[in-house]
């Protein structure tokens, strides 16, 4: 880890680097208008101790909350760092996407709700619209923004919750995770441990900050004592290539991102190639937050390799809120590698045997590495006792991040323990962690030498006549087969079949798909080559608008809720509405061929 010593929270750190280096450069931040402002570290602390000022005068003590809905700005380091300093516990939201604000209000009084919040701090234009209809006071930065306080020993210590994390709520609804301030530290000097991280390294991050992703990314800046450049997400949405712009003139060395950043990007390269890009110090691009494709790393590389982009640059993770952010991360002194399995054998037996490249029945999956430092990661059977490697189960992970568990609902009665510290969940019903610490995630996947590959969630897996599917891995074939120019394209999910008393597989393809081409030649390709793969049959098709998908703030595709739209026939009806034969059974129309059961946990 870099630094003169070690921290035991970021805050810690933070005061620390103001004291040795008070005009160091710590952020540069690209506001939502696009200017920029460079802060240094005592600029930093300057605006924490107005906040504190603020959160003091307006009777918000050490371990209350409130809901923090900002745009990334001066603003919201200002709040958020003043209440890790403060011990006050922010929960940061997302900000509304559509016009509807009666149901953002109803959401965010639910999220108040939830973790029984003082206060919600936000823009005043929002400010003014929510003010009516939330049951706690709303203010904002600006009334926080008090005379600055002498800023000594912060109130936080590594026990203290630090931030609750909602969960992506990609299998049902967003619970919220107790971060704690030891948690952060121990995960962040982890991370830096996995990528080799030094004092020259430069952090260039536009990911929401809602998301742990974007959030922890500030903590590491802090507790690396490294400058960040933080740009608002919209900057991005505008300019996907803006992103890589800010790598070149800001020389970043580490910037990470989900899967879909990437492939945009790609694509975006491909129409207007750019220009005056050096892209030769990006050494760390973390790739995680949702399914890593094969396909948009290579044209990611292939788009931006002539512009410096080292080979070793893209480095596929896997992480959870649950482990405040990194549990896995690949060899960064290496290309990504690709295992690539026999589909059928994966579905049939559970085992990832290795094939062949050319082969048809072959499906790729993306290593994304070994556990991250000071922690474990293992792979159980439905007895919990660890698995060989190839073998399919369920990713278990202990260590220093793992949290202790979830805030409880209000209505809830917590078990004994500080916030569920005793190893429960916070409800008193069931333990958060296995008798010896671990985790289940479940996440299925297996691991080879050491390092993990990811397959799927266990809640997400398609049952076929005792055959088990992951969805991600027949969307990305069908994506392939279909030679989709976007991801993603589509969706997989299993639905109860009455009569065949087994799931039958529905796909959800997005209407661009069929650009230019007959739907039902579109189908029947589609079903030929996963009858020949994966020995799937009977498949009923979906064409739908991308909008239509339910998704969560973070962008992942919400499985449970497409399946709820299938069952209730809203799908087929919204796209039957829109063109004719939008709902397409597979050209066969047989039913699944039957296989031996598989063990799986329940």
């Amino acid at each position: 880890m870099t630094g003169s010593h070690p921290a035991t929270t970021v805050i810690d750190a933070l005061l620390d680097s103001a004291a040795r280096t008070p005009d160091r450069s710590a952020f540069h931040v690209i506001e939502r208008s696009e200017d920029t402002f460079s802060l240094s570290y005592a600029d930093v602390c300057h605006l924490i101790a107005q906040s504190v000022s603020g959160l003091a005068a307006q009777g918000i003590d050490a371990a209350e909350r409130v809901v923090v809905v900002l745009p990334t700005s001066r603003d919201f380091l200002s709040v958020y760092l003043g209440c890790l300093y403060a011990g006050v516990v922010p929960i940061v939201a997302a900000e509304p996407t559509t016009g509807d604000t009666s149901r953002y209000s109803a959401h965010l009084g639910r999220l108040v709700a939830h973790a029984q919040a003082r206060r919600v701090i936000t823009t005043p234009e929002l400010a003014a619209v929510l003010t009516p209809s939330l049951p706690v006071p709303v203010t904002t930065p600006d009334a926080l923004r008090g005379t600055p306080v002498p800023l000594d020993a912060p109130r936080a210590t590594p026990t203290s919750l630090a931030h609750l994390q909602a969960t992506s709520g990609s299998t049902g609804v967003p619970k919220l995770a107790m971060i704690r301030h030891g948690n952060i530290v121990a995960n962040v000097r982890a991370i830096a441990e996995a990528i080799r991280g030094t004092a020259d390294d430069t952090l260039v991050s536009w990911l929401p900050l809602f998301h742990d992703m974007g959030l922890i990314g500030i903590s590491y800046a802090l507790q690396a004592r490294i400058p960040m450049v933080l740009s608002d997400p919209v900057n991005f949405l505008r300019n996907p290539m803006s992103w890589l712009h800010w790598m070149s003139r800001f020389r970043g060395t580490l910037s990470p991102a989900p899967s879909s950043a990437f492939h945009i990007c790609a694509r975006v390269a491909r129409r207007r190639p750019p220009k005056d890009l050096d892209l030769s110090t990006w050494r760390v691009a973390l790739c995680g937050a949702e399914p890593v494709h094969e396909g948009t790393l290579s044209e990611f590389q292939a788009a931006f390799g002539p512009f410096g982009l080292p080979e070793t640059t893209l480095r596929p993770v896997y992480g959870l809120a649950e482990a405040t952010l990194a549990v896995t991360i690949s060899d960064v002194t290496r290309p990504y590698a690709v295992d690539r399995v026999d589909a059928e054998a994966a579905a049939a037996k559970g085992y990832a045997e290795p094939r062949p490249s050319g082969d048809p029945r072959t499906t790729a999956m993306m290593c994304v590495g070994p556990v991250v430092p000071g922690h474990t990661v293992r792979v159980v059977g439905p007895d919990g006792k660890p698995l060989p490697d190839r073998v399919i189960g369920e990713i278990e992970v202990a260590g220093p991040s793992v949290i202790d568990g979830y805030l409880p609902e209000p209505d809830d009665t917590p078990a004994t323990g500080a916030d569920g510290a005793d190893g429960t969940d916070g409800t008193g019903e069931e333990p958060f962690k296995g008798p010896d610490g671990h985790l289940g995630t479940g996440d299925l996947g297996y691991l080879v030498d050491g390092e993990l590959y990811v397959t799927g969630r266990s809640k997400d897996i398609v049952i076929i006549a005792g055959r088990n599917y992951v969805p991600d891995q027949v969307e990305r074939f069908v994506e392939s087969v279909t030679r989709s120019p976007r991801t993603p394209a589509v969706v997989a999910v299993g639905v109860r079949d009455a009569t065949l008393h087994t799931e039958q597989l529905h796909l959800l393809l997005d209407e661009r798909l069929a650009e230019g081409r007959d739907r039902q030649e579109v189908t029947g390709q589609v079903s030929r080559a996963l009858d020949e793969a994966f020995g799937i049959s009977g498949v009923t098709y979906h064409w739908v608008p991308r909008a239509q998908l339910p998704r969560t703030t973070s962008g992942k595709i919400q499985r449970h809720l497409c399946r709820k739209l299938i069952e209730d026939g809203a799908i087929g009806a919204a796209s039957a509405a829109s063109s004719a034969g939008t709902t397409d059974r597979a050209t066969d129309g047989s039913a699944p061929r039957a296989a031996a059961p598989v063990s799986r946990r329940a």
